[in-house]
């Protein structure tokens, strides 16, 4: 029963800052639609959140690595509730934009403190980081599901998402155990070859799960005009929550690398055999294969590294890899700006380059 408290607790707080991250792919049509925006401007958004989101995951990995995951979840929770209650009082583009990159601040010590919790107090790794991280699969799922409403009511899912962070801030402060692991660091361990190549491998993963995440529905709906794209983005949304069984369960099998291979192989071919074809049901196997790389990575990051920095391997990986996260919406709207179809080039480029680096791991 602990456990399972624990991993509630842990996959609840990733959840939150996922569905925030992730609503803007959705929310991102109707807010156009209203205030007028460009492609480089709903871009823009999701890039804001990543360079705060960059600067700040290594410092807040370092923090929890030497005070714990209680006091990082407590000020995240806190000032980012406060933070997202802005769009919901005083709706424009600026304060979204303002939100965003202040968020992204903010919400980047939710991630490390999680796996920091999984790496301590859960195992095996490979299997408790596949389930943690299936929270990004199933928020992008809830957000499919009601896409229909963020519609007409985009304004109370932050209002709601707010609560819900604010929520976290008083469950927290019940916290006895801190999640540290008690052992000295030795931070030069970070800086490793096989790390940081499987750091560059996940900033072309972060290119592809993100850029898709932000792009596809307004790719579905604005661009390629697509009959029923709720439809085939819930689809997508089914297929990212498969992933889980894929990241989960298949590197005990065959090894992390060999699943994240495949995965960004196959990633690239149902992408291009969506938009060529149109059969709307590919968007399922896309969703899972954008996403199915993404735990072992991760696992294969925290190994390299040990438990003892696991925040901080995770917090370093974020500063590097969300790079991938910060450029892809905004280099995806620039290339829409000339093709739709260079836009899909242009987002499978992530892909092919982690696809090539993990050759070397």
């Amino acid at each position: 029963m602990e456990r399972i408290k624990i991993f509630a607790y842990s996959w609840i707080i990733t959840f939150l800052q996922l569905l925030f991250r992730s609503a803007w792919g959705v929310i991102s049509v109707p807010v156009a639609m209203q205030f007028h925006l460009t492609s480089v401007q709903i871009g823009l958004v999701l890039t804001s959140f990543y360079v705060g989101y960059v600067i700040s995951s290594t410092p807040w990995g370092l923090f929890i690595d030497l005070h714990g995951v209680k006091y990082a979840v407590l000020i995240s929770s806190l000032v980012s509730s406060i933070v997202i209650l802005l769009i919901f009082l005083f709706p424009s583009y600026d304060i979204i934009l303002f939100s965003y990159l202040l968020s992204g601040f903010i919400v980047s010590a939710l991630f490390p403190s999680s796996v920091k919790i999984v790496s301590v107090k859960l195992s095996p790794l490979y299997f408790y980081l596949g389930m943690l991280e299936s929270s990004a699969p199933f928020a992008v799922l809830l957000l499919g599901l009601i896409s229909g409403l963020l519609y007409n009511y985009w304004r109370i899912f932050y209002l709601l998402l707010s609560v819900s962070l604010l929520s976290v801030f008083f469950i927290t402060l019940s916290m006895k155990d801190d999640y540290v692991s008690g052992k000295r660091r030795e931070t030069k361990v970070l800086f490793t070859r096989f790390i940081l190549l499987s750091i560059l491998v996940r900033s072309g993963e972060m290119w592809v799960s993100w850029g898709t995440t932000a792009w596809l529905f307004p790719f579905l709906v604005l661009y390629f005009h697509f009959c029923n794209s709720s439809l085939i983005f819930l689809l997508f949304s089914l297929g990212l929550v498969s992933s889980t069984v894929v990241s989960s369960k298949l590197p005990g099998l065959i090894g992390e690398k060999k699943v994240v291979q495949i995965s960004l192989l196959l990633y690239v071919l149902f992408l291009f055999l969506l938009f060529l074809s149109r059969i709307g049901w590919l968007s399922f196997f896309l969703g899972i294969f954008s996403f199915s790389f993404r735990s072992p990575t991760d696992t294969l990051i925290v190994k390299f590294a040990g438990k003892e920095n696991s925040s901080s391997s995770i917090g370093l990986a974020n500063t590097i890899s969300q790079i991938g996260s910060l450029l892809a919406p905004i280099s995806i709207g620039f290339a829409v700006k000339f093709s739709p179809f260079l836009g899909i080039f242009t987002l499978s480029a992530g892909a092919l380059l982690s696809l090539a680096v993990s050759f070397l791991i």
